[in-house]
């Protein structure tokens, strides 16, 4: 004769990706507390173990409490875990060098799912090599690269930029005053002649003649 009543209270768990196992349910209230608890994920089959998530899923538990004397009853639960926010860091965000020179920064993340991509390819390029991110410059202005580290199972797409600037290494001046001290190039200072390194010049210093 079943004439007791159960109380049966379940929270689903429902959560972000932390790395953890976490109960499918994350808080069971019973009376009688001593009812029999039993879990399914498919409805037919029971077992009396809860069910664990860790990775990003979701799915139904079906929850029965049970006790002799007492009216059988049971609730149905969605848990789910989300996806958590990417990981995307780089070593450096942005720099400034001067043309046909090349710079680099790293990914501070496994790379296997990185892609790379310059917004200007006229003022630099960017390729990987490892978790190397080299620029290499080919004209003055400036440049986004972005890189994208795709979705997987349990972590969003994410993207980190480096802002690059080159630099135009020629002379625009109309003079450009320096001086040789070196003039034989024998790695002895021969003293300092001063000539405008825009226009040139040649001569002589102590029998030895030059050419800037």
């Amino acid at each position: 004769m079943q004439n007791g009543t159960i109380s049966l209270k379940v929270t689903p768990y429902v959560g972000t990706y932390d790395g953890q196992e976490h109960n499918a349910l994350s808080n069971i209230s019973v009376e009688p507390s001593d009812a029999k608890l039993e879990y399914s994920l498919d409805g037919e089959n029971y077992v009396t173990e809860m069910p664990k998530i860790k990775d990003t899923s979701e799915f139904s538990v079906t929850v029965v409490a049970s006790k002799e004397g007492y009216k059988t009853v049971s609730t149905t639960e969605t848990i789910k875990v989300n996806r958590a926010e990417g990981k995307l860091t780089l070593s450096s965000y942005s720099g400034t060098l001067t043309y046909p020179n090349s710079t680099s920064f790293t990914i501070n993340e496994n790379t296997t799912s990185v892609s790379i991509t310059s917004s200007n390819t006229n003022i630099a390029t960017a390729s990987l090599n490892g978790n190397t991110v080299t620029i290499k410059s080919v004209g003055a202005g400036s440049a986004t690269i972005t890189v994208k580290s795709a979705s997987n199972t349990n972590y969003n797409e994410k993207t980190a930029t480096y802002s690059v600037t080159v630099k135009d290494n020629t002379f625009t001046g109309t003079s450009g005053v320096g001086y040789y001290a070196d003039v034989d190039g024998n790695g002895t200072v021969d003293g300092i002649i001063f000539a405008d390194f825009k226009k040139g010049g040649s001569g002589s210093w102590g029998g030895t003649s030059y050419t800037i």
